[in-house]
C-alpha cells in the first residue's frame, strides 16, 4: 500500500470513527461535528480530489446521523451541515494551495538539479560516458551525491563524490564542491593538486563535522590514474574485475586530505564505474548489502554502457525490495575506445 493510499484509508477511518461513535451515544452527545476531522486530515498529505472525497463522505455521514440523533431536518442539523461544508471545503482550499506548493518547489528542484549535474556528452575524448543519478527522496531530485566530468590537456578528468549529511544542505555543498572542481580541474596540472584544492575551498566552507567523500579519476590513453578522498574505489572492469584501491587511506575532502594518485593500466574496451555508497551499502530483507564484484559481470559485457547501468539497477531493486534503498546513488561508468573523435 502506497503512502497516500493509507493516509486515505486513514481519513476515512477516522470519519467512520466518529460516526460510529455517535451512532452508539445517547441521542443528547452530538459529535457530528468532529466529522471534520477526516478532511483535515486528508488535507495534510492528499490531493485536492482525495479530500473533497473524504470530505463529501463526512458530509453523507454527518446526513445519516441527522434522524439518530433526532436532529433531522432541525436548524441544529443544518448549521452542523453548514459548519461541516466550511471546513471541508477549507481543507480541500488547503490541500491545493500544498500540492501547488509542491509542484512548484518540483520545478525549482529540477531546475536545480540540471544547474549542479550539467549534461554529460556521451563520448568525452578517448572515452565513452554513461551516467545515472537517483535521490533516495520519493520527490526529490537532487541530494548530496555528485559528479562531473571534463576534457581536459592533461586527460579526460572524472569527478565523483559523496556529501555527509542529506537535505538542502548537502545539496548545496555539492554545488560548491561542483563549482570548485569545474575550476580546478583545468587549472591544476595533476589529480592530487586538483584534490588539494577542493579540500583547501571546502575546509573553510564546511562545519567541523562535514565534509566530502571523492574520487577522483585522470584517463590517458592505456592508463588510468585514481585520487581517492575516503570515497569507496572504483572497479574496473576487465579480463578480471577488481577495485582500485588506494594504497594508504586518505581523508575526505574538507578534513585535510593529501591523497597518493595510484596508476593502473586500462586497455581499450575495458570499463570503469565510479559509484557512491547508495549502491554498496543497500540492504535486501536479511541484511545483507549488495555485493557490487558479485553482480559486475553484466556492467563489463553488455553492449550498449546505458544499458548496463539500467541493468545495474534493476538488480539492485530486486536485491532491496520491498524497499528501495534510502540513500541517494551516482553512477558514472567509463569505457576507453582507443580513439577521440574529432
Amino acid at each position: 500500500m502506497s503512502g497516500s493510499t493509507a493516509w486515505a484509508a486513514l481519513s476515512v477511518s477516522v470519519t467512520t470513527a466518529v460516526a460510529l461513535m455517535d451512532g452508539f451515544l445517547t441521542p443528547q452527545t452530538v459529535l457530528a461535528g468532529l466529522l471534520v476531522l477526516g478532511p483535515l486530515l486528508a488535507a495534510i498529505r492528499l490531493g485536492t480530489m482525495r479530500t473533497a472525497a473524504v470530505g463529501a463522505y463526512a458530509m453523507v455521514l454527518c446526513v445519516l446521523l441527522g434522524p439518530v440523533n433526532d436532529i433531522w431536518g432541525t436548524a441544529d442539523h443544518f448549521l452542523r451541515l453548514t459548519i461541516l461544508a466550511i471546513g471541508s471545503g477549507l481543507a480541500v482550499y488547503a490541500a491545493h494551495a500544498r500540492t501547488s506548493r509542491e509542484r512548484a518547489l518540483t520545478t525549482v528542484a529540477r531546475v536545480a538539479q540540471e544547474a549542479i549535474l550539467l549534461p554529460v556528452s556521451a563520448q568525452m575524448g578517448h572515452i565513452r560516458v554513461a551516467t545515472r543519478y537517483r535521490c533516495a527522496g520519493k520527490d526529490a531530485l537532487v541530494g548530496g551525491d555528485l559528479f562531473d566530468i571534463a576534457c581536459t590537456s592533461q586527460g579526460v578528468r572524472v569527478l565523483i563524490g559523496d556529501v555527509r549529511g542529506k537535505g538542502l544542505d548537502a545539496t548545496l555543498t555539492a554545488a560548491r564542491t561542483l563549482g570548485s572542481f569545474r575550476h580546478a580541474v583545468y587549472a591544476e596540472p595533476d589529480l592530487a593538486g586538483v584534490a588539494r584544492y577542493l579540500d583547501t575551498v571546502l575546509a573553510g566552507q564546511l562545519g567541523p563535522e562535514d565534509f566530502v567523500t571523492a574520487a577522483i579519476t585522470e584517463f590517458t590513453p592505456g592508463r588510468v590514474t585514481v585520487v581517492n578522498c575516503g570515497h569507496h574505489p572504483p572497479l574496473l572492469l576487465g579480463d578480471a574485475v577488481h577495485l582500485i584501491t588506494p594504497e594508504e587511506p586518505d581523508l575526505p575532502l574538507g578534513l585535510g586530505t593529501r591523497p597518493k594518485p595510484r596508476t593502473v593500466k586500462m586497455r581499450t574496451g575495458q570499463r570503469l564505474l565510479l559509484y557512491t555508497d547508495g549502491l554498496v551499502e543497500a540492504r535486501d530483507a536479511s541484511d545483507r548489502m549488495f555485493d557490487l564484484q558479485e553482480q559486475a559481470t553484466p556492467l563489463r559485457d553488455l553492449p550498449s554502457l546505458d544499458g548496463a547501468l539500467e541493468d545495474l539497477l534493476e538488480r539492485l531493486d530486486a536485491h532491496t525490495r520491498p524497499a528501495l534503498t534510502d540513500d541517494d546513488i551516482a553512477l558514472v561508468l567509463c569505457e576507453a575506445t582507443g580513439s577521440t573523435p574529432p
